[in-house]
C-alpha cells in the first residue's frame, strides 16, 4: 500500500506539473495576425507550438511560392522565438541565402534578426534572435515594410512646405483620384484608396527649369523603392543649400504610390484588380491593361507634365537578388551626366542594360513623357541596410541633379557664370550673413554653405569660372572689371585671409590686413 500510494502521489504531482506547464503555455500561446496595412501571411497554414512558429507565405501572383511576408506575433515577451518557413521563395530558395528578416515593436524602427539560416536539404528558412523579445507584440517582415498609410502621412507632412503644390490633375488637391479596390486572394474587401501627386519647386524662381518625373510603388512588395523616393523628397523640401539651389533649377512631378491596393493587401507583386498580371508591363495608354490605378497615374503624368520631362525615374526594389543596388539603363542613357554623377556619389551602384521593349514605367517615361533620360532604379534587400541607408540613397539622387544642373557661383541663376555673378560675389563681401537662409547667403557669395564668406568661396568661384570658360578666363575677366572701392578691397582682403568671424566655430581672432588686388589673379 505504501509503495502504491507513493506512486499515486508521484503521478498526481507529475500530472499537476504537466497541467501547470500546459496552462502556462496556453496562457502565453503565441498568436499570429497579418490583417493590417501591407500585412501578408497565410494564417490558415501558419501556427505556433511553444516558441517554434511555423509560417506559410501567400502565393498570389507566384503560384506555389511566396515573395513577401509581414505579420505580427503576440504573447512573445520573454520568449526566444524561432520562426521557420519553407524556402519555396519565388525565383528560387537560393535567393534567401544571404537574406536577413527584420522585426519591430512599433512598425517604425526595425532591426535585423541575429540568425538567418537556410537549410536547402530540409527546404526551410529559419530565423531567430540570440535573446528573448522584450515586449508582448512584435512585427516581423521579409524586409522593411512601407505601408500605404505611410504614403498618406508623408504626403500630408510635406504638403505644408512652401515648395510643394498640387499638380494640375489634382485640381487644388494632392489627391488625383482613387484606386479601384476589390477583393483580394484571401477574400478580404479592399476599399478604394486615395492616390496622390504633387509638384516641388521654388515658386519664387520663374525661369525655365528642368522637369523631372518621379514614380514609386508599382509593385506591391517593393518597399525599398518607396524609402529611396521618400529620402529624395525629404531632401527636396529641406533647407539644405543644395536642395534650395536645385529647387531654383528644376521642378519635380511626384507620384509616390502607383499600386495602393496591392500594397495595402500585402500582395507579392500585382494589383488587386488584375492579380495575375505584372503592372509594370502595362504602362500602355490608353488601355493600361485594364488596371485603373496605373491608368490614373499614367494619365495624370501626361496631363501634369504636358508629355514633356527631361528626366524620369521609376523607383523599384529587387526582392530576389543580393548583388547590390542598380539601375536598368538603356544604353544611350548610360553616359548621361546625371547618371555618371550619381555613380560618383554611390560607387557601389551597378549599371545594367535595358531594352525598353516591354511597356514598363521607364519605357513610358521615354516614349510618352519624352524624357531624355529614363531609368528603372532597383534597390535590394541587403542585410544590415536600414531605412537611413535608403534615405541617404534618395538624397544622393538630389545631390547628383544639383551638381549637374547648377554651376557653383552662378549667383543670378541664369545658366552662365559671368561678370554679373562676379559683381554679386564682390557685393557679398560687404554683406552680413548672420540670420540668412543658406540660399540667401549663397547669393551673397557663401558658395560652400559654411556660413562664412572666405577664401574657400573665392577659390570655388575662380575654379568654376576657368572650368567653364577656359584657362585664364577669370584673369581676363578681372582685367576688364573697374577697380573696386577701398571698402570692398579691405573686405576682400579680409575675406581672402579668412578673417571674417561669423560663427563660434572660428575661435581665433583675425584682423584686417592690407590687400593687393593683383593677388586675385
Amino acid at each position: 500500500m505504501k509503495r502504491s500510494t507513493t506512486i499515486r502521489l508521484a503521478s498526481i504531482a507529475f500530472l499537476l506539473g504537466v497541467g501547470l506547464c500546459c496552462a502556462s503555455t496556453l496562457w502565453g500561446q503565441i498568436t499570429l495576425d497579418a490583417d493590417f496595412d501591407s500585412g501578408s501571411l497565410d494564417e490558415a497554414n501558419s501556427f505556433a507550438v511553444g516558441n517554434l512558429v511555423t509560417l506559410a507565405g501567400r502565393d498570389n501572383f507566384n503560384p506555389g511560392t511566396w515573395k513577401w511576408l509581414y505579420f505580427s506575433a503576440a504573447n512573445v515577451n520573454g520568449q526566444q522565438v524561432t520562426f521557420q518557413i519553407d524556402d519555396d521563395f519565388a525565383t528560387g530558395g537560393s535567393n534567401l541565402n544571404q537574406h536577413e528578416m527584420v522585426y519591430s515593436y512599433d512598425q517604425q524602427n526595425w532591426e535585423f534578426f541575429d540568425n538567418n539560416v537556410r537549410n536547402s536539404g530540409a527546404g526551410t528558412y529559419t530565423f531567430f534572435n540570440d535573446t528573448a523579445f522584450t515586449q508582448n507584440d512584435v512585427y516581423v517582415a521579409y524586409g522593411l515594410p512601407y505601408p500605404y498609410q505611410r504614403v498618406v502621412d508623408h504626403t500630408a507632412q510635406i504638403s505644408t512646405s512652401p515648395y510643394v503644390t498640387p499638380t494640375l490633375v489634382g485640381g487644388g488637391s494632392f489627391v488625383i483620384g482613387q484606386s479601384p479596390g476589390g477583393v483580394d486572394d484571401i477574400g478580404r474587401a479592399i476599399a478604394p484608396r486615395d492616390m496622390f501627386s504633387y509638384h516641388i519647386t521654388d515658386p519664387a524662381s520663374a525661369g525655365p527649369k528642368v522637369r523631372i518625373g518621379l514614380n514609386g510603388g508599382t509593385h506591391a512588395n517593393e518597399t525599398l523603392g518607396n524609402y529611396t523616393l521618400e529620402g529624395l523628397i525629404d531632401f527636396l523640401v529641406s533647407d539644405e543649400l543644395e536642395a534650395a539651389i536645385l529647387r531654383r533649377e528644376a521642378e519635380f512631378f511626384v507620384y509616390p504610390m502607383a499600386n495602393p491596393d496591392g500594397r495595402f493587401a500585402g500582395y507579392n507583386r500585382s494589383t488587386v484588380q488584375v492579380p495575375d498580371e505584372d503592372p509594370n508591363r502595362f504602362w500602355d495608354p490608353p488601355s493600361y491593361g485594364g488596371m485603373s490605378d496605373i491608368d490614373l497615374i499614367g494619365t495624370a503624368m501626361k496631363v501634369d507634365t504636358g508629355n514633356d520631362v527631361d528626366y524620369f525615374v521609376d523607383f523599384h526594389s529587387d526582392v530576389t537578388s543580393k548583388t547590390g543596388h542598380y539601375g536598368n539603363v538603356w544604353a544611350p542613357f548610360q553616359t548621361d551626366p546625371f547618371w555618371l554623377t550619381l555613380l560618383q556619389l554611390e560607387p557601389s551602384i551597378i549599371t545594367n542594360g535595358a531594352s525598353l521593349i516591354d511597356f514598363t514605367g521607364v519605357k513610358f517615361g521615354r516614349d510618352e513623357l519624352n524624357a531624355e533620360f529614363s531609368i528603372t532604379f532597383e534597390t535590394e534587400f541587403i542585410a544590415g541596410e536600414n531605412i537611413d541607408r535608403f534615405h541617404t540613397l534618395g538624397r544622393n539622387f538630389g545631390l547628383a541633379w544639383e551638381q549637374v544642373l547648377h554651376t557653383r557661383g552662378d549667383l543670378d541663376f541664369d545658366g552662365d557664370l559671368d561678370q554679373q555673378d562676379w559683381a554679386m560675389f564682390i557685393a557679398g563681401a560687404e554683406t552680413d550673413l548672420s540670420g540668412m537662409l543658406p540660399i540667401e547667403a549663397y547669393e551673397s557669395g557663401d558658395l560652400d554653405g559654411d556660413g562664412v564668406n572666405s577664401v574657400l568661396d573665392f577659390v570655388i568661384f575662380k575654379t568654376a569660372y576657368n572650368s567653364g570658360n577656359g584657362a585664364g578666363a577669370f584673369e581676363r575677366m578681372l582685367a576688364g572689371v573697374p577697380e573696386p572701392s577701398s571698402v570692398t578691397l579691405a573686405l576682400l582682403g579680409c575675406l581672402l585671409c579668412g578673417c571674417r568671424k561669423v560663427n563660434s566655430n572660428h575661435d581665433h581672432a583675425h584682423k584686417i590686413v592690407s590687400f593687393d588686388w593683383r593677388i586675385l589673379s
